[in-house]
Protein backbone atom coordinates (compact mmCIF):
# COMPACT_ATOMS: atom_id res chain seq x y z
CA UNK A 1 0.00 0.00 0.00
CA UNK A 2 2.79 2.00 0.84
CA UNK A 3 4.27 1.52 -2.46
CA UNK A 4 1.08 2.65 -4.42
CA UNK A 5 0.44 5.94 -2.27
CA UNK A 6 4.49 6.66 -3.13
CA UNK A 7 3.77 5.84 -7.33
CA UNK A 8 0.41 8.32 -6.59
CA UNK A 9 2.85 10.81 -5.46
CA UNK A 10 5.48 10.45 -8.21
CA UNK A 11 2.68 10.71 -10.89
CA UNK A 12 1.18 13.75 -9.13
CA UNK A 13 4.14 15.34 -9.17
CA UNK A 14 5.26 14.35 -13.18
CA UNK A 15 1.96 16.09 -14.01
CA UNK A 16 2.19 19.49 -12.33
CA UNK A 17 5.67 19.39 -13.75
CA UNK A 18 4.78 19.06 -17.00
CA UNK A 19 1.94 21.35 -16.75
CA UNK A 20 4.70 23.97 -15.33
CA UNK A 21 6.75 23.22 -19.05
CA UNK A 22 3.45 23.53 -20.85
CA UNK A 23 2.11 26.62 -19.07
CA UNK A 24 5.89 27.82 -19.40
CA UNK A 25 6.11 27.16 -23.39
CA UNK A 26 2.92 28.76 -24.06
CA UNK A 27 3.81 31.84 -22.16
CA UNK A 28 7.19 31.77 -24.04
CA UNK A 29 5.51 31.79 -27.45
CA UNK A 30 2.90 34.42 -26.51
CA UNK A 31 6.28 36.97 -25.52
CA UNK A 32 7.87 35.95 -28.60
CA UNK A 33 4.59 36.58 -30.57
CA UNK A 34 4.07 39.93 -28.88
CA UNK A 35 7.84 41.03 -29.56
CA UNK A 36 7.37 40.13 -33.26
CA UNK A 37 4.02 41.48 -34.06
CA UNK A 38 4.77 44.83 -32.39
CA UNK A 39 7.94 44.46 -34.75
CA UNK A 40 6.85 43.40 -37.76
CA UNK A 41 3.20 44.06 -37.21
CA UNK A 42 0.40 40.88 -38.06
CA UNK A 43 0.77 41.19 -41.38
CA UNK A 44 4.67 40.73 -41.78
CA UNK A 45 5.19 38.75 -38.75
CA UNK A 46 5.98 34.86 -39.49
CA UNK A 47 5.09 31.97 -37.60
CA UNK A 48 8.92 30.37 -38.50
CA UNK A 49 10.55 33.98 -36.94
CA UNK A 50 7.93 33.02 -33.45
CA UNK A 51 8.96 29.39 -33.32
CA UNK A 52 12.85 30.48 -33.30
CA UNK A 53 12.40 33.38 -31.05
CA UNK A 54 9.80 31.39 -28.84
CA UNK A 55 12.71 27.98 -28.81
CA UNK A 56 10.24 25.61 -29.92
CA UNK A 57 8.67 23.66 -32.44
CA UNK A 58 6.03 24.92 -35.17
CA UNK A 59 3.81 22.02 -34.13
CA UNK A 60 4.20 22.89 -30.73
CA UNK A 61 2.79 26.83 -31.35
CA UNK A 62 -0.48 24.65 -33.36
CA UNK A 63 -0.44 22.35 -30.10
CA UNK A 64 -1.65 26.28 -28.36
CA UNK A 65 -3.33 28.09 -31.04
CA UNK A 66 -5.21 27.40 -34.49
CA UNK A 67 -3.36 29.87 -36.02
CA UNK A 68 -1.33 33.25 -36.12
CA UNK A 69 -4.69 35.02 -35.97
CA UNK A 70 -5.66 33.38 -32.95
CA UNK A 71 -2.09 33.72 -31.67
CA UNK A 72 -2.74 37.65 -32.52
CA UNK A 73 -6.11 37.41 -30.80
CA UNK A 74 -4.93 36.02 -27.40
CA UNK A 75 -1.72 38.63 -27.28
CA UNK A 76 -4.22 41.45 -26.79
CA UNK A 77 -7.10 39.39 -25.06
CA UNK A 78 -6.31 41.41 -21.54
CA UNK A 79 -6.29 44.28 -23.01
CA UNK A 80 -9.33 44.06 -24.56
CA UNK A 81 -10.58 42.77 -21.34
CA UNK A 82 -9.51 45.98 -19.90
CA UNK A 83 -11.08 48.29 -22.19
CA UNK A 84 -14.35 46.64 -22.34
CA UNK A 85 -14.19 46.97 -18.57
CA UNK A 86 -13.29 50.50 -18.83
CA UNK A 87 -16.20 51.42 -21.32
CA UNK A 88 -18.67 49.26 -19.58
CA UNK A 89 -18.11 51.36 -16.14
CA UNK A 90 -17.63 54.87 -18.13
CA UNK A 91 -20.77 53.90 -19.54
CA UNK A 92 -22.73 52.59 -16.10
CA UNK A 93 -21.25 56.08 -15.04
CA UNK A 94 -22.38 58.11 -17.41
CA UNK A 95 -25.79 56.91 -17.34
CA UNK A 96 -25.97 57.51 -13.47
CA UNK A 97 -24.75 61.64 -13.91
CA UNK A 98 -26.99 64.50 -13.86
CA UNK A 99 -25.66 67.86 -15.53
CA UNK A 100 -24.74 69.23 -12.26
CA UNK A 101 -22.64 65.99 -11.63
CA UNK A 102 -20.81 65.85 -14.79
CA UNK A 103 -17.93 68.51 -13.23
CA UNK A 104 -14.84 69.36 -14.66
CA UNK A 105 -13.23 67.30 -11.91
CA UNK A 106 -15.55 64.13 -13.21
CA UNK A 107 -14.67 64.34 -17.04
CA UNK A 108 -10.84 64.97 -15.81
CA UNK A 109 -11.11 61.89 -13.52
CA UNK A 110 -12.51 59.97 -16.57
CA UNK A 111 -9.70 61.04 -18.58
CA UNK A 112 -6.98 60.35 -16.35
CA UNK A 113 -8.35 56.49 -15.89
CA UNK A 114 -8.53 55.88 -19.67
CA UNK A 115 -5.03 57.59 -19.90
CA UNK A 116 -3.95 55.09 -17.50
CA UNK A 117 -5.50 52.11 -19.06
CA UNK A 118 -3.62 53.42 -22.61
CA UNK A 119 -0.12 53.72 -20.43
CA UNK A 120 -0.66 50.61 -19.00
CA UNK A 121 -1.45 48.42 -22.19
CA UNK A 122 0.90 50.65 -24.60
CA UNK A 123 1.97 47.81 -26.67
CA UNK A 124 -1.25 46.56 -26.95
CA UNK A 125 -3.14 49.80 -28.03
CA UNK A 126 0.04 49.98 -30.69
CA UNK A 127 -1.01 46.40 -31.72
CA UNK A 128 -4.30 47.07 -31.93
CA UNK A 129 -4.63 50.36 -33.79
CA UNK A 130 -1.19 50.41 -35.89
CA UNK A 131 -0.26 46.86 -35.92
CA UNK A 132 -3.78 44.65 -36.85
CA UNK A 133 -4.07 45.15 -40.26
CA UNK A 134 -4.87 41.46 -41.78
CA UNK A 135 -6.37 40.31 -38.53
CA UNK A 136 -9.46 39.54 -37.40
CA UNK A 137 -8.74 42.78 -34.74
CA UNK A 138 -8.19 45.33 -37.86
CA UNK A 139 -11.20 46.85 -37.59
CA UNK A 140 -10.57 47.33 -33.61
CA UNK A 141 -10.00 51.21 -33.58
CA UNK A 142 -13.67 51.25 -35.15
CA UNK A 143 -15.05 49.11 -32.54
CA UNK A 144 -13.39 51.56 -29.93
CA UNK A 145 -15.06 54.82 -31.54
CA UNK A 146 -18.61 52.87 -31.86
CA UNK A 147 -18.22 52.18 -27.74
CA UNK A 148 -17.21 55.14 -26.85
CA UNK A 149 -19.74 57.31 -29.23
CA UNK A 150 -22.57 55.27 -27.33
CA UNK A 151 -20.98 56.20 -24.27
CA UNK A 152 -21.30 59.79 -25.21
CA UNK A 153 -24.87 59.42 -26.68
CA UNK A 154 -25.88 57.31 -23.75
CA UNK A 155 -24.44 60.52 -21.53
CA UNK A 156 -26.28 63.41 -23.94
CA UNK A 157 -29.91 61.43 -23.99
CA UNK A 158 -29.38 60.99 -20.25
CA UNK A 159 -28.90 64.59 -19.23
CA UNK A 160 -30.94 66.74 -22.14
CA UNK A 161 -33.46 64.40 -23.73
CA UNK A 162 -34.54 66.93 -25.88
CA UNK A 163 -31.14 67.18 -27.48
CA UNK A 164 -30.64 65.14 -30.83
CA UNK A 165 -27.35 65.45 -31.55
CA UNK A 166 -26.20 63.63 -35.05
CA UNK A 167 -24.50 60.17 -34.71
CA UNK A 168 -21.66 61.47 -37.34
CA UNK A 169 -21.28 64.27 -34.86
CA UNK A 170 -20.99 62.33 -31.78
CA UNK A 171 -18.75 59.87 -33.71
CA UNK A 172 -16.68 63.02 -34.98
CA UNK A 173 -15.58 64.01 -30.63
CA UNK A 174 -15.35 59.99 -30.43
CA UNK A 175 -12.80 59.91 -32.69
CA UNK A 176 -10.95 63.05 -31.91
CA UNK A 177 -10.54 61.34 -28.52
CA UNK A 178 -9.23 58.35 -29.46
CA UNK A 179 -6.91 60.29 -31.96
CA UNK A 180 -5.10 62.28 -28.78
CA UNK A 181 -4.83 58.61 -27.16
CA UNK A 182 -3.06 57.46 -30.89
CA UNK A 183 -0.65 60.65 -30.03
CA UNK A 184 0.39 59.47 -26.53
Amino acid sequence: MIFINECHSLLRMELFLMQVLKDEIKNNILNASRKEFLINGFENTSIKRITKNAKTSTSNIYNYFDDKDALFYAVTEEARKKIKENYTNLYNGNSKRSVETYTLTAQKEIIIDFIALVMEHQDDFRLLFFKSAGSSLSGYKNQIINSLSDVLENWVKGISPSKNLSRVFICSIARFYIGAIEQL
